[in-house]
């Protein structure tokens, strides 16, 4: 009788333990954790009712959404995305589609560093009605869910790549098929040309095997250098100015023009400033910052002399 009772115990404990696991699963497989927020100003009352439950809508959508079918097991990526939205007539919009996406450093010390930052300017038009339903398909186009998964995929490839070299050319290729969906259903906002050279040049540089060693130095910057930081600062600052100044090297002797390189340096300007602000042993560090970005030759120059801008 003790036997059974331990066998059925057992059995217990072992189907709890399948279903933590399933739970666990399921928690750590979704790869985005993402907020969204709403910018109407502008917009009439009638619209503003018509999209009352739009933020709801997508935040559900994306973060309970997968992806990919990898066994997502480090930290989901925190995604910020902010719409400025118009209204164009009864159900339909037009909007302005900004996303910040960070890479975790140390989960436990809840640290991270701005990975990229996105600007969709005047290309997404869609229809919304409340209780609308956003389903992942990357062989269908949808006016809404399409650039939603276009720009996760992204993100995800992104993420991959600073764990491991190239790790996110399967999750590209996955984002270029949405753009290719896209612009063979002639969707506005997807053409190759014209206003949308953004998504075009930006799937191009990601999936052009020319800038595989800029994408590799991206996962030096992050490896041996922003993930050391805390165990050894010296060493991981002379690491990312080694490797600031091999992307330099890149740059002068493959590369005139980039989008890729230009959203890099968009999103780690800052980071770069108050890694080496007033550092006098790596001299040469603003120099190539001010090389490769050079839209931000202002802000190089104060940090180089311990200032801020």
């Amino acid at each position: 009788m003790k036997i059974k009772i331990f066998a059925k115990r057992t059995t217990v404990i072992t189907t709890i333990a399948i279903c933590l696991l399933l739970l666990k699963t399921t928690l750590t497989a979704q790869e985005i954790v993402a907020t969204v927020n709403l910018n109407t100003e502008g917009m009439p009352t009638e619209q503003l009712q018509n999209i009352e439950f739009f933020k709801t809508t997508l935040e559900r959508y994306l973060n309970t959404q997968r992806f990919t079918n990898i066994d997502w097991e480090g930290p989901r990526i925190p995604v910020d995305i902010m719409i400025q939205l118009t209204s164009i007539g009864r159900n339909n919009y037009s909007g302005n589609l900004f996303i910040a996406t960070k890479r975790t450093i140390d989960e436990r010390e809840n640290t991270s560093s701005v990975a990229m930052m996105f600007e969709d300017r005047g290309t997404w038009a869609f229809e919304y009605t409340d209780g609308l339903t956003l389903s992942y398909d990357f062989n269908r186009y949808d006016n809404i869910a399409s650039i939603l998964d276009f720009y996760m995929l992204v993100i995800i490839g992104l993420d991959l790549d600073s764990y491991g070299e190239l790790d996110g050319d399967r999750i590209f290729q996955r984002a270029k098929h949405i753009f290719d969906v896209a612009v063979n259903r002639g969707a506005t906002g997807w053409n190759s040309f014209g206003t949308d050279f953004g998504k075009h040049t930006l799937i191009q540089d990601l999936t052009n095997a020319r800038l595989d060693p800029f994408r590799k130095l991206i996962f030096e910057y992050y490896v041996d250098g922003i993930d050391l930081l805390a165990e050894d600062r010296p060493q991981a600052l002379a690491n990312i100015a080694a490797t600031i100044g091999r992307m330099a090297d890149f740059k002068e002797r493959y590369l005139n023009l980039s989008h890729l390189m230009d959203l890099f340096f968009f999103a780690k300007c800052t980071e770069l400033c108050e890694l080496f602000r007033g550092n006098k042993d790596h001299p040469k560090i603003f120099r190539d910052l001010m090389f490769l970005d050079p839209t931000n030759t202002v802000r190089y120059e104060a940090a180089k002399e311990g200032r801020n801008r």
